[in-house]
This record gives C-alpha cells, structure tokens and sequence, in this order.
C-alpha cells in the first residue's frame, strides 16, 4: 500500500508582545466586564471586592450579550479566564469570537472564581469575544487573556506496553503503529454499520479523494436482550471485510439491559423500550446491586452478555483483527445504565470485564479504550491503553478542543494516548496542529453528520474543511496505512529511520548519511539494504527513490 509522507512541521509558536499589553503583567490582558458593550437587560452594579468595582449580570434573558472588544499582540493560543460567580449553583455559558461560537466555560455558584476556556487560537488585532447565556444567571467581574502554556512533547511519548501481556503479534503491532505516530499523524474515522458499502463512505471518498483508516462498529446486535427479539448482527463480518481492505477497526457496545429488567411500554418518543435497552431510563437494571453481589440473577445474565461478546472477539482474533475496544463509553453522563449508580459500581463493572474478556475468555486481540469522560471514574493505568473523549460540537464549529485535551491528559499523568473517539463535526486540522492537540484518531459518528438522505451533507461539516483535513499531510487515510503482514514482521523496507512507514524522510536520511552528514544515523540499515548485499551505498539509494515513486 501507499505509504503516507509525513511532515515534521512545529506548531504555531507563540511569541507575546510585553510592551503591546494594556495592563502591568508581562503575559495577560485584562478587561473589565462594565466596559465591555451590553445588550438585552444585562446591568452593571457595584460590588464589593470586584476588580474594578463593578460587575455585570445576570444573563437571565436570551437576548442578553455581553462584548468586550480586545486587541490581540500576537498570532497564538491563548486562555481566556472568565471571573464570574454562577447564582443558585454552577452554570455553563456560551463564548463567541467575531460572531462564530468556540465553545463553554463553566462558572462555579456563591463565589467569585476563575472559569477557563484553554488554548483559542487567536490572530494578531482586534477581535470580539462575547458571552451569550445558556444556563445564564451569572454576574461577570473581567476577562482575563493570557499566552497558553503549550501541550509539552512528553504528551506525545507514551509507552506501547499494553495492559494485556498476552496481546497477539497483531494487537501488539496495531499499537506499536499508534504510539509510534503518535504526535505526528492522526487516524481519520467514521463510525458506520455496511462499512466500505455506506453512504458515508462513498461520500467521503466523492468529496476528499480518500477513505477513514478507521472503521467505527458497535457490538450492540450481539447483546442477547436484543438477539431475543429477532436481531440478526453481521457487523463482525463486516469488521473482517475492512481488516481485509487494510483498515482498522473499533468498537463500542450498546449493551442492552436483559429484557427482564426492561421498563414496560414504549419511551417519550413512541419507541419499545428494548431498542433503547442501554439508556438508564429505558431500565431497571441496577449495576450497583449486582457488583455488590445483591442481584445474582442480574449477575447470572450480565454475565451471558459477556460470554457472548467474547465469542464475537475470539472470531476477530482467530481471523488475526485487532480491536480498537471501547465498553461501557461515556460513562459519567449517566445516560447509560452502566453509569446511573455513580462512578464506583461503574469502575468495579469495567476492571471486572477486562479480566473476563482478557483472563477467562482469551480475547488477546483488544486494545482497551476507556471513555468514561471524567478523571473520577478512570478505572486504573493497568485497565487502560487509550483513553477516549466523544465531543459533538455546534454546527460548523472547527475548534481542536484543545481545553478538553490538555484537561485529559491529567487523568494518567500523561501516560496515555489521547483519541477523538466519536465527534460530530469534523475538526479544521489546521486548528488541530497551531493548538498541538493532536488526537491519535478522530470518528465521526453516523446519521446526519456526514450524508442526509444517502448523499454527503455539509450540515455539520462543509465539504472544504473535510478535503481539507482528509487530504493533509497530518492525516492517515486507508491508503496510507502500512502492509500489515509486513509491519508485524518488523521490516518495511526502506524504513530507515524506523517510523512504521517508509517515505520522503527516509530517502533524506539515506542520502545525508552517504554524505557523511554529522549526526545523521540510520536507525534500521536493513530496511535501506535494498539491494540485499548486507551494505550501504548509492545503489541502494537509487532503488529507494524508485519505491518512493512506485509508492505514490
């Protein structure tokens, strides 16, 4: 297969302009929240302590807007630190800039504190960064601007030791090829049924020239509450068909509740309640009592679905798949009956299907993605390979979601790799590599998010933003992913400096170190010794620009 070039460019750095400061700080801009411009029935009132005397609230109305215009010294990623104080408990708002919504801030109750959207990008001049309400009922004391602390390289260096010891050669590979990118490329997704047969897919392709490296699956069909009424899941076949096209494959589970403990009737919207099984408000099915041993029966059943979902794994591993495996997602929401008793039950569930699938049934082919979506429900280093966010943006909203990024990365220390496991919108990669917030894949979820009515939508995301993204050279597409059978055996050729691709920077290397270039070495020699005479030289320089070409 085509291997992709990668470029090694640094992200946008940021250069603060000291003397162009409005304030006495040498790296922030300060503005108060009864200068700034106030439409709707927002009010300015004193208040004691306040910097500048006075605050401003209460965004009680829809039509309340509060703007502060600010000039920007520098082209840069900055913090915006919204002092507020929420009445009647913690509130999320809304934040503009120039007219086009960027993302929240949350402002806690009965105090003055420090609300923090992280690492906007910003150009240098004049702008306007408005607050509009959501929850509302907040009173703003100032805007705070400051240069953003960029995400360290160490982010990027995690180890590719997986929680399971026993992982299959293809497992180990599949991770091996994300730790070693990681930081450098980002894996694109999209989360459908038919696979390569979708509407999604062909839509993609008619737009951008490409399709996802990764293939989103859910093992939902295989619960057995839903095999009872009359479901017929293929989509493991469908798994096989991709990995035979070179792709990779992730899933997330559904997991329908037993129908025993499904609620009667039909839900708010006229749907039997068993096809929305998973949703806490669909059950009755309580994960606290059966991990606490109060429900035998519960456990009895629960315990079924696993055998079952094993099976589906065995006959991943025994074709040579590995999965990107992600259970029991967004947890913390509470939506889901695997997250409706809090976060204890939750972690003791996740640790124990981790020994079920991995110790008792032999499932060597997961790669665990954990997306319980908050640090207080991250079950343990030892559980963990991956950690996942699911973000579902407004319409046309192109951020990095740096701030959700650099928040994750203090669920493990740093010690794990960060993924865009499901997005709605498809992010601008441009945004992504100023902010270097660079997730290991994203997955765009189904529906209308990328067709409406069987052909591409620009609902979400325009048409331009994904060629965009799609054709970048930070982003892997199916195409560019490496020949596996080559890949586990650990020699690709001309991979001399040992990436996991051969590509343009390979052919430098080789021709700086036959210039005797100081410092250059080549890391793996073999992958250069095209010629297969055990020894370097011009020749063997030669043919790897003609597989460059041939790559192409």
């Amino acid at each position: 297969m085509k291997k992709k070039i990668i470029g090694l460019a640094a992200a946008l750095s940021i250069l603060v302009q000291v003397s162009a400061f409005p304030v006495n700080a040498e790296n922030e801009l300060l503005y108060e929240a009864e200068d700034a411009t106030l439409t709707g029935n927002l009010k300015s009132f004193s208040e004691t302590g306040a910097s500048g005397g006075k605050v401003v609230g209460k965004f009680s109305d829809s039509n309340d807007v509060m703007t502060f215009s600010v000039e920007i010294p520098a082209n840069g990623t900055y913090d915006l630190i919204f002092n507020s104080m929420g009445y009647g408990g913690d509130k999320t708002n809304k934040v503009s800039i120039d007219g086009e919504y960027i993302g929240t801030f949350v402002t806690k109750a009965d105090e003055y504190n420090d609300a923090v959207l992280n690492k906007v990008i910003l150009t240098a001049g004049k702008h306007e960064i408005s607050i509009t309400k959501s929850w509302g009922w907040i009173a703003v004391d100032y805007l705070k601007i400051q240069a953003a602390e960029s995400v360290p390289d160490s982010a990027y260096q995690v180890s590719d030791i997986l929680s399971d010891s026993d992982a299959t050669p293809e497992t180990k590979a599949l991770f091996s090829y994300l730790c070693e990118g990681y930081g450098k490329r980002i894996l694109s997704g999209q989360v459908v049924d038919n696979g390569m047969n979708s509407d999604e897919f062909k839509s993609i392709y008619e737009v951008t020239g490409k399709y996802p490296a990764i293939l989103g699956l859910d093992m939902m069909s295989y619960s057995l509450a839903r095999q009872e009424m009359g479901g017929k899941p293929k989509v493991v076949e469908t798994a096989l068909d991709f990995h035979e096209n070179g792709g990779i494959v992730t899933f997330c589970w559904h997991w329908n509740a037993p129908n025993k403990y499904l609620k009667e009737g039909n839900d708010e919207n006229g749907n039997p309640r068993w096809w929305g099984g998973f949703y806490t408000k669909n059950t009755d099915f309580d994960i606290q009592a059966i991990m606490n041993g109060d429900d035998a029966e519960g456990k009895k059943l629960l315990d079924a679905d696993i055998a079952e979902i094993a099976k589906q794994m065995n006959r991943l591993e025994e074709a040579g798949v590995p999965v990107l495996w992600r259970p029991l997602h967004e947890a913390s929401g509470g939506w889901f009956w695997w997250g409706a008793k809090g976060a204890e039950p939750y972690k003791k569930l996740y640790r124990y299907l981790h020994d079920k699938l991995t110790n008792e049934y032999g499932c060597h082919n997961l790669i665990w993605v954990w997306n319980g979506q908050n640090k207080d429900w991250y079950p343990g280093d030892e559980y963990v390979d991956i950690i996942g966010e699911d973000l579902y943006l407004d319409k046309h909203v192109y951020s990095a979601s740096a701030a959700k990024f650099s928040e994750i990365l203090d669920y493990s220390g740093g010690k794990k790799m960060i993924a865009m496991t499901e997005n709605g919108v498809v992010f601008d990669i441009d945004n992504v590599i100023a902010a270097n917030t660079k997730w290991a894949w994203f997955n765009t979820w189904n529906k209308n998010y990328i067709t409406k009515n069987g052909v591409f939508s620009d609902e979400y995301t325009e048409a331009h933003i994904l060629k965009k993204t799609y054709q970048s050279e930070y982003v892997i597409t199916l195409d560019e992913l490496p020949d596996w059978d080559t890949y586990i055996s650990g020699n690709i050729e001309g991979d001399v400096n040992a990436d996991g691709v051969f590509n343009v920077a390979d052919v430098v290397t080789m021709q700086k170190w036959l210039l005797a270039v100081p410092d250059v070495k080549l890391t793996d020699w073999k992958a250069g010794d095209l010629c297969k005479d055990d020894r370097i030289d011009v020749f063997d320089l030669v043919l790897m620009r003609r597989l460059l070409l041939n790559n192409k």
